[in-house]
């Protein structure tokens, strides 16, 4: 089954019926859009409707891509950030093997790592 990409360009918006301000997504290439007072809020309903701006059925598979327009923030800022992010948490997974080879526990590792307790999931034995 071939998997299909969709685009979603963010913006912060002052929402007309309320006044406040609200995440706004709109798919480029495609009709939708969306908006959430967060961004969790923001994604869910991307997920939501992600289907039905491509004309697909639920089980075909579409993986989404974010492209962040706030001011004052250049798009390839938050990229560069992901990319060394990514490469990080893989070297933490790396690493945690290892200390976990040599007997620490994952609350040691995070500690020795300086991992947040919210990232712990790094540390974790893989499945």
């Amino acid at each position: 089954m071939t998997a299909h990409r969709l685009t979603f360009k963010v913006t912060r918006s002052r929402a007309l019926d309320t006044g406040e301000d609200v995440w706004v997504a709109l798919a480029v290439g495609a009709p939708g859009s969306v908006s959430g007072e967060s961004l969790a809020e923001l994604v869910e309903e991307v997920e939501a409707v992600k289907h039905f701006c491509l004309g697909l059925p639920k089980e075909t598979p579409v993986s989404v891509e974010y492209v962040y327009e706030l001011p004052g923030l250049p798009q390839d800022v938050l990229t560069s950030y992901r990319r060394e992010r990514a490469h990080l948490d893989e070297s933490a997974r790396a690493i945690a093997v290892r200390l976990r080879e040599a007997g620490l526990s994952e609350r040691d590792s995070a500690m020795l790592l300086d991992v947040p307790e919210s990232r712990t999931d790094l540390l974790e034995r893989s499945a």
